[in-house]
């Protein structure tokens, strides 16, 4: 045929009767060149195995599941005694074949049965040769087919195509020849056509599956709750950690009032978003009461009508240990970097790791500087609670009347300038790993009672709030105040002390772990960060170990650094500490018992360099007496 003519070929369109007689012809001419007998089946006809034909019947499965149930629309109108119905696949193999048992007899006969391949080079001119070359409906008669074999016959074909315009496999319609009409090849296209639109919706719907599928995972995989409303305000999907944290297995379906303590309002989330950003709530739900955060965002459409909306929410507990872990509320020495050999210092970390594979409260007991703190940190990092929060609080550094605030929270509008939404405090922060209640024995008395509470009750009260938070968390207090005493003298609650006082540790001063452990730790702190190694001449090491180390092991490692910048070598002299002298001079104390104390204080004061804590120590008393009577003296010196 010409080239003009073969242009004006539509793929999958029937084309005019002389184009169509062309085709035959030229068809015919192929199949005698081919070598096709014209008057009997070819017996080397290509055919597949019964393994291969269910192998290319699984492959074709799709276009199987959608052409069969045509076939039994074909035979609503054909008689199944006088057609005879094929699916026929891409490479020209017939997969299904439909009809009486006598005309498949008959078919199978000149090699029209399954597994068998009709291509023009395998069978010469036939409506499904013709179809699988052309890729246009087809209907021959009688002698339109190439072998004498199917001169009594009429056969009509359409091929199906995919999205792509590629070729997926024929339908054929076959029957005695007279019983040909033109509707026939009309009622197989159509079905053709049908098959095609059927294969584009299943297929988009597997594909809708499979990103509804992929969607379904991505909520699932999501580390915080995930719930999506419809316009209505009803519940149309809320992921596993979302009902894990709600405590409700069976929420889908229901309208979100039966949240209560949410109060989401759809429209309003419409109007102004922001409001709904980071709320925090007590949802009340089927197994108890979850405090939240969350975040309520509106789902539109391109015309701005309301779909929905997604609530992406978690427990306060969850956000609290997240922010913990942001602002870097973690413990980082362990027992192996707490550096010291003396039998009392060994005895003391031994005595730390028992108690950090309990979960007693623990009381660490030491001067200022001896790195109780440390010792807290070890504690936390060897016992179970490593991987959650350590919280650390000085008791004594926190102003009285903000302490509490600190300790338990506050709620929302709690006092003028409080946090929008309210705030955690150190306890509920800590839930789960340690809060470290440094210098406990500077605590205010109203505090200690309600430290004792919690103590008890293993729940706090935020400032404002009408419901307790429980928690679970450890504590480690430290101090280095004389508890016992403080209780004799009532600073202290007996009852707190024997609360705290479960199993105390004592961390030895510097000048009682003996000479060993300081120069070991001077050289620890001597070459910290330094590139180049350094030492300390025989002068430094006597002058370090002959020192009364008042500050302990802060005041030795800021001894050696202060020495660091003084010394331009790589060898440190005594000359280079510019350690203290400490002037022995004794005398005898005159004046009233009032002048006697005043002096001993600013004595005490001069000595430490005005250092409150360590005067107090010294003295005996709590740094908040102390407080009280420099103040005394100041006001009998410069009276009003």
């Amino acid at each position: 045929m010409r080239e003009q003519e073969l242009g004006k070929m539509k793929k999958g369109h029937v084309v005019d009767s002389l184009t169509m007689g062309r085709l035959i012809d030229e068809s015919h001419a192929r199949s005698q060149k081919f070598g096709i007998d014209s008057m009997s089946r070819n017996t080397s006809q290509e055919c597949i195995s019964d393994v291969d034909l269910e192998k290319r019947r699984a492959a074709n499965d799709e276009l199987l599941q959608v052409v069969l149930p045509h076939f039994a629309e074909f035979f609503d109108l054909l008689s199944p005694d006088d057609f005879l119905i094929a699916a026929i696949d891409a490479d020209g193999y017939i997969l299904h074949i439909t009809g009486s048992e006598l005309l498949k007899k008959q078919y199978r006969q000149r090699n029209c049965a399954p597994g068998f391949r009709w291509t023009e080079k395998d069978v010469g001119t036939t409506a499904i040769s013709m179809c699988h070359k052309h890729h246009i409906p087809i209907q021959l008669t009688g002698a339109d087919h190439y072998c004498n074999l199917a001169h009594h016959l009429t056969s009509s074909s359409a091929p199906i195509f995919g999205e792509g315009g590629e070729l997926l496999g024929i339908l054929v319609v076959s029957g005695a020849k007279e019983f040909t009409h033109p509707h026939t090849l009309y009622m197989v296209t159509t079905a053709a056509r049908a098959a095609e639109r059927q294969l584009r919706v299943t297929r988009r719907n597997k594909t809708l599956a499979l990103h509804i599928g992929f969607f379904d995972k991505v909520i699932e995989s999501a580390s915080t709750g995930l719930l999506i409303l419809n316009g209505e305000g009803e519940i149309w999907k809320i992921n596993g950690k979302g009902a894990r944290i709600l405590k409700s297995d069976n929420l889908e379906g229901k309208h979100i009032s039966a949240l209560d303590g949410l109060s989401l309002d759809i429209e309003q989330l419409r109007s102004s978003s922001r409001r709904w950003e980071n709320k925090e709530c007590w949802v009340r739900c089927e197994r108890g009461t979850v405090p939240i955060l969350y975040t309520a965002q509106a789902v539109l459409s391109e015309t701005n009508e309301m779909l929905g909306a997604v609530l992406v929410f978690n427990e306060m507990s969850e956000i609290q240990k997240l922010a913990e872990n942001i602002a870097g509320a973690k413990a980082h020495y362990t027992f192996p970097m707490l550096v010291g050999r003396s039998e009392r210092f060994l005895e003391a970390i031994d005595l730390a790791q028992k108690a950090a594979d309990s979960t007693v409260t623990v009381l660490l007991q030491g001067e200022t500087g001896t790195g109780k703190e440390l010792f807290a940190q070890a504690i936390h990092n060897h016992g179970n609670r490593s991987h959650y929060p350590f919280v650390p609080i000085n008791c004594g550094a926190i102003p009285a009347e903000l302490l509490e605030s600190e300790l338990f929270g506050y709620v929302e509008g709690t006092f003028t300038g409080a946090v929008k939404g309210g705030r955690p405090g150190k306890f509920e922060l800590a839930d789960g790993g340690t809060i470290l209640l440094d210098e406990i024995g500077d605590m205010p008395h109203h505090m200690q009672v309600k430290l004792l509470r919690v103590l008890q009750t293993a729940e706090v009260y935020r400032i404002g709030a009408r419901k307790p938070v429980k928690i679970n968390t450890r504590i480690i207090a430290s101090t280095h105040v004389n508890l016992s005493k403080a209780v004799e003298q009532g600073r202290f609650r007996e009852d707190l002390y024997y609360r705290l006082n479960v199993l105390p540790i004592n961390i030895p001063p510097l000048r009682e772990r003996g000479n060993e452990d300081i120069l070991e730790l001077a050289m620890l702190f001597l070459n910290r960060g330094t590139p180049l190694p350094r030492t300390f001449s025989p002068s430094a090491q006597q002058a370090l170990v002959s020192y009364h180390w008042p500050g302990n092991v802060r005041e030795l490692e800021n001894i050696v650094q202060r020495a660091l910048h003084r010394c331009e070598g790589e060898t440190l002299d005594a000359e280079h500490f510019a350690l203290p002298v400490k002037e022995h001079v004794r005398h005898v104390p005159t004046g009233t018992l009032k002048d006697m104390e005043h002096r001993l204080i600013e004595a005490t004061l001069q000595e430490t360099n005005n250092n409150m804590v360590e005067s107090a120590r010294r003295l005996g008393i709590s740094r908040a007496t102390l407080y009280r009577k420099v103040e005394k003296m100041r006001d009998t010196v410069y009276p009003a």
